[in-house]
């Protein structure tokens, strides 16, 4: 190589070098900012009006949503939907009686139980690797190979 070329090897090399540097402070500085951000604790310490608002929020939501499951049941139970619910089943049944209590033909059964074989075969895969294989051999260190 010509001591031009070495020079400019040289120079781009530490150019390399020093956008690695860069490179690698700015992803511990986007790490840090992630960590921040979803640190309920710490957000909750410096937005504490925020999240009053945004936990008043979900407890109303959440209330609300269980007052809506209480009263559809509670109208549910009530006699005059009770029968309403009753007429509408005895006029589908007696418009559509072949739907009552029909079997599943013998492909959706077939289908059904390859489909559940299947299922139960990739979980026990799974499980057999996960928890029951014990883990590769690592190499032995040099130490103890030369014993």
């Amino acid at each position: 190589m010509t001591p031009d070329a070495d020079g400019q090897v040289r120079r781009v090399s530490g150019e390399i070098d020093a956008l690695r540097g860069e490179l690698g402070m700015l992803v511990g500085e986007l790490d840090r900012r992630r960590s921040e951000l979803f640190d309920l604790g710490l957000q909750a310490r410096r937005h504490p009006v925020a999240a009053a608002i945004a936990a008043s929020a979900a407890a109303l939501v959440v209330g609300g949503l269980i007052a809506l499951a209480v009263r559809a049941r509670s109208e549910r139970r009530r006699p005059a939907v009770r029968a309403r619910d009753a007429r509408r089943a005895l006029a589908r049944l007696l418009d559509h009686p072949h739907r009552v209590a029909a079997e599943p033909s013998v492909l959706r059964k077939a289908a059904a139980a390859a489909a559940s074989t299947l299922a139960v075969a990739l979980v026990r895969r799974a499980v057999v690797d996960r928890y029951l294989r014990p883990p590769p051999a690592r190499a032995a260190p040099a130490a103890a190979r030369a014993r």
